[in-house]
């Protein structure tokens, strides 16, 4: 993990503090849930300090308005990284209704906002059972499920498996 850290660390510095996700993800080569714990830890740690708002108008000056949605969708569900499964909430953070949501992004990336909610909420969950000590309980309140057997179910159809079995047979972390 530190030299991963480091690899986005002289990323940021290459660019003189200057790229987006999408670009440290380029320049890094790691995939973006990789990438999104990696700078979550950075940030964490306090070693950097990341602008979720794009608030220079040159940023997305050759960009279609539907690309501009779509990567600040991106970028919000990146910030809340499973803990808002609601496409609601993020069409509200747009100022856009949830079926225009449903169409850039469908449109743009081939998913929808719920599959890319989705996606990102089991990456979560699974860098949190492989790669944490925390609790499965632990694990249900971090991440705004209403209760256990909510989550249970949510993974299980997602992943074919309980969340206490996945963690023992693909990462072999223990019982908990």
């Amino acid at each position: 993990m530190e030299q991963k850290k480091q690899t986005v660390l002289d990323a940021i510095q290459k660019s003189e503090g200057n790229i987006d996700f999408y670009g440290l993800k380029e320049t890094t080569g790691m995939e973006a849930i990789e990438l999104f714990s990696v700078v979550e830890a950075l940030a964490k740690e306090n070693r950097i300090l990341m602008r979720l708002n794009h608030l220079d108008e040159g940023t997305y000056c050759y960009k279609s308005s539907g690309d501009v949605l779509y990567e600040r969708f991106m970028d919000l569900l990146f910030a809340h990284h499973g803990k808002r499964r609601s496409v609601a909430f993020y069409a509200s953070r747009l100022c856009i209704t949830p079926k225009y949501l449903c169409c850039i992004v469908k449109k743009t990336s081939g998913k929808t906002p719920t599959e890319w909610i989705n996606e990102t909420t089991v990456r979560e969950i699974e860098y949190m059972l492989c790669h944490t000590r925390a609790s499965i309980k632990e694990i249900v309140y971090e991440l705004g499920f209403s209760n256990l057997s909510n989550f249970g179910k949510f993974f299980k159809a997602h992943k074919g498996m309980s969340p206490r079995i996945y963690r023992m047979v693909h990462y072999n972390v223990g019982s908990f």
